[in-house]
């Protein structure tokens, strides 16, 4: 794709493979790109979610007249991404480029998570966008694309109908009844009518009952009308072609009344309880004028809590004396808000779990249905839950009775109203409201470190009255279709009484089918439920859990939902059996010349730590340390612990080194000795670290277990060990210019409490052992029959790196079993060429 021109700096000229697959689309920006400004070239899996950041001087540009080229290539189930620049005004030479890979597991990129871990080996979009960076210092942002060519290999003998030209937009709001949806319809052969279809709201429309298709041979053209006022739509499009072969569209919009009663999120009380039932919209930065929340001042606790102690600037534009994280919205434009005249649409973001907001107004005595407006990027789920404040609005912490949940799904940069419903994300909660109300919205999953939530509106749509509504399980953790990477999940759900109550003694919990021995505890506004999982199923599962019980009215109540397991294992063939030799970790570290100004990455303290790496060398040395509680100068004290109880060291080599402090890597090894169970490991670095276990501690290649690519740290992660043993494990942190420190550490999973890996004081410590004992490689014996004597096979070869045992085939039936100092089990059995290749643990 040629980039003809693009406007000043942070205007992204993006050249992207979008997947259509598992309801992806384009507004998600989930796929692969070669983005590029004047002054950064990305290779992208996703927002926030980059390969290659490369802000460098090589990454310094021209920005017109020249040829972006994205290559992906499937190799061995990894996605092989090749990103160039050329130059058309020299003979397409080459500007930059670089290649990474996408490998099925969890890969570190220089910004951000790779979640999914998987590559995308699917089909997908030719997409091409202008990506805005948002409060940039420009105040237009354009580029101008020409000469688009797609080459791929040579495609199926018949491919999916094509389906474009698609109306209304997606995730369009307030649209007239009039509103009609169209498609457009193309294939290679000729389509049929009645194989057209739109799916509104689960009832199908054809030919037959009221969709009108046009058109000829294979191109056609459905619309639909009929639509009904204050509906929030979902409507599925569908196409088969002659030979089977379907595609599908889905679109969400509604029909809601331009004068619905609308309660914006960043418009919650303020000055202990007050509020305003109409309010007007004013100008930013011009404060407080009556009637309007801008520059209002909420008490924290009473009409907001918020995990931040202050207000931050840009990130607080509209309450600026508030800690509640906020940006001008970039939801479609209602009439109310003129940005010309500096009256801005604001989002609530930057989210925490248990951060919530407290709303106060006069509703009119109906029925009514609840959405959330709000955009997820980078997250699959997100669960909000609606309370009712039943206590005193002006005083702290006030009573309160959950109504229900908003399951958000993943949308990209675009917004999508969500529909309060109970925890299963099934059944839809109507409230009853008359008078003065006063509501809580909390938030129940955190944003991400590479993705965000933007809530922008609660929409009141009257309802007819539902009839008796039953007691409802009305919020779960984990939510419907979260994925859970916890190691020891907890299941926790709450049951709502409505116009009928929970019998308590009734409720039972089962999970996978089977019954468990959870705890019910009855409570004010219904019952709670609470249960850790066990025995933890393999990571991967999807465990589904049911709730039931009976109401006051003898009513059977029941609510399903699942969630996925993604926790990392580690390898039982990396364990060795011990002892444990030397306590303690070995610690090497490299420092480059005062002045290298390195670049700030993992990639960069890889390529430091490497035998014979081109990053010149003014400092190497190797020490031995007892606990990684480490700084880079005397008393600079940083992280949980410190002296008189922690006292830090000092980065072995940094304090007598001329080359000052900054620029160096540290590479620290150990085996740690690991009872089978779950874990929690935690770092607080600067700047970023990586901890992996492999087949040694020096294996550059181990599993990833947690890593922070860039500034500061503290973040914990989780991982099981299915087997006993001393385990190998490698950690990498590094320091490009500032403050330097770093610590490592296990987190109790029922306590909280941290403790330093391998802390000589502490006998709940983690111990950490320099070396362990060769594991004795066991013998293969073999009979040709059950019940006569075993013998040494001699024809055996027995690899103890690998765990294997090589033995050839021949002759007639023979039985196998190990023999060595302890007890051995033969895995995965296999044949290879001429040779039977027996795997042990």
């Amino acid at each position: 794709m040629d980039l003809v021109e693009g406007s000043g700096s942070d205007a992204f000229a993006v050249l992207a493979f979008i997947p259509n697959t598992g309801g992806n689309t384009p507004g998600t920006l989930a796929g692969y790109a070669l983005a590029k400004d004047p002054d950064d070239v990305l290779i992208t899996k996703g927002i926030q979610k980059y390969f290659v950041a490369d802000d460098t001087p090589t990454a310094e540009l021209k920005h017109q007249n020249v040829t972006l080229s994205l290559s992906l290539t499937v190799k061995n189930g990894s996605v092989i991404i090749t990103g160039k620049v050329l130059d058309k005004d020299a003979n397409d030479a080459v500007l930059w480029e670089r290649t990474v890979v996408d490998t099925p597991q969890a890969d570190i990129l220089e910004e951000g998570t790779d979640s999914p871990a998987a590559p995308y080996i699917t089909t997908g979009y030719f997409t091409l966008y202008l990506y805005q960076q948002f409060n940039a210092a420009i105040s237009a942002y354009s580029v101008y694309y020409d000469n688009a060519v797609v080459l791929a290999p040579p495609v199926a003998a018949n491919v999916a109908p094509i389906i474009t030209e698609v109306q209304p937009v997606e995730f369009a709001a307030f649209l007239p009844v009039s509103t009609q949806i169209s498609f457009k319809v193309t294939d290679d052969k000729d389509l049929s009518n009645d194989k057209i279809s739109v799916v509104l709201n689960g009832e199908t429309f054809t030919p037959a009952n009221g969709l009108v298709v046009t058109g000829a041979g294979g191109i056609k053209t459905a619309t639909l009308g009929g639509l009904k006022a204050n509906t929030n739509y979902k409507a599925v499009l569908r196409a088969e072609d002659a030979e089977g072969l379907s595609a599908s569209r889905t679109l969400y919009f509604d029909t809601f009344a331009t004068g619905s009663f609308i309660v914006e999120v960043e418009d919650y009380n303020f000055d202990a309880g007050s509020y305003f039932n109409s309010p007007v919209r004013t100008a930013e930065g011009w404060g407080q004028a009556e009637n309007s929340y801008v520059d209002r001042v909420g008490v924290e606790g009473t009409d907001f809590h918020d995990t931040r102690t202050a207000p931050a600037g840009a990130d607080t534009p509209y309450r600026t004396f508030d800690p509640v994280r906020m940006q001008r919205s970039r939801d479609q434009q209602r009439p109310q808000f003129d940005p010309n005249n500096l009256v801005f649409d604001y989002d609530v973001g930057d989210i925490a779990a248990g951060e919530w907001l407290q709303y106060t107004r006069q509703f009119a005595s109906g029925n009514y249905q609840v959405y959330l407006r709000q955009a997820l990027a980078n997250m699959a789920t997100g669960e909000s839950v609606l309370e009712l404040v039943t206590g005193d609005r002006t005083q702290p912490d006030a009573a309160s009775q959950v109504l229900g949940s908003f399951l958000g799904e993943r949308t990209g940069f675009q917004y999508r109203n969500f529909l309060l419903t109970d925890a299963s994300g099934m059944n839809p909660v109507v409230l009853r409201l008359n008078g003065v109300t006063t509501l809580r919205l909390r938030q129940v999953t955190p944003d991400p470190g590479d993705g965000a939530r933007f809530q922008n509106y609660l929409i009141f749509i009257p309802v007819p009255d539902p009839g008796k509504q039953r007691a409802t399980v009305s919020s779960v953790t984990p939510a419907n279709g979260a994925e859970v990477p916890n190691a020891a999940p907890a299941i926790v759900a709450e049951i709502q009484n409505r116009d009928t109550s929970v019998k308590v003694p009734t409720v039972a919990l089962a999970v996978d089918g089977a019954a468990v021995n959870a705890t019910v505890t009855a409570t004010a506004q219904g019952a709670r439920v609470d249960y850790t999982l066990s025995p933890l199923p393999p990571t991967g599962s999807t465990v589904t859990c049911r709730i039931t019980f009976k109401d006051s009215e003898d009513v059977d109540v029941s609510a399903e939902w699942s969630f996925k397991l993604t926790y990392t294992g580690l390898d039982p063939a990396n364990r060795r059996s011990g002892p444990g030799q030397d306590r303690g970790f070995t610690v090497r570290v490299v420092q480059a010349p005062a002045g290298s100004g390195l670049a700030n990455s993992l990639a960069r303290a890889e390529e430091q730590l490497a035998p014979n790496s081109t990053i010149p060398k003014a400092l190497e040395t190797t020490a031995v340390a007892q606990v990684i509680n480490q700084t880079q100068s005397e008393g600079a004290g940083a992280g949980y612990f410190q002296a008189p109880d922690d006292p830090e060291s000092v980065v072995p080599g940094i304090a007598e080194s001329p080359e000052g402090t900054d620029d160096f890597s540290v590479e620290i090894m150990a085996w740690l000795e690991l009872p089978a169970g779950a874990y929690r490991f935690g770092v607080v670095s600067d700047d970023g670290y990586k901890i992996t276990s492999g087949a040694t501690p020096q294996d550059t290649g181990g599993t990833v277990l947690g890593f922070h690519n860039g500034g500061p740290a503290n973040e914990t992660f989780d991982f099981v060990v299915t087997q006993a043993g001393f385990y190998p494990f490698r950690m990498v942190w590094y320091e490009r210019g500032g403050s330097a420190h770093a610590e490592w550490f296990a987190v109790d999973l029922a306590t909280g409490e941290r403790t330093l890996i391998n802390d000589p004081d502490s006998p709940r410590a983690i111990k950490a052992y320099r070396n362990v004992a060769a594991e004795t490689a066991p013998k293969l014996q073999s009979t040709a029959r059950l019940g006569e004597p075993f013998a040494d096979d001699n024809t055996a070869t027995v690899n103890p790196g690998a765990k294997t045992i090589t033995v050839p085939v021949a002759g007639p039936m023979r039985f196998y079993r190990l023999s060595g100092s302890q007890a051995y089990r033969i895995t995965s059995p296999r044949l290879q060429g001429a040779n039977l290749v027996l795997g042990y643990e």
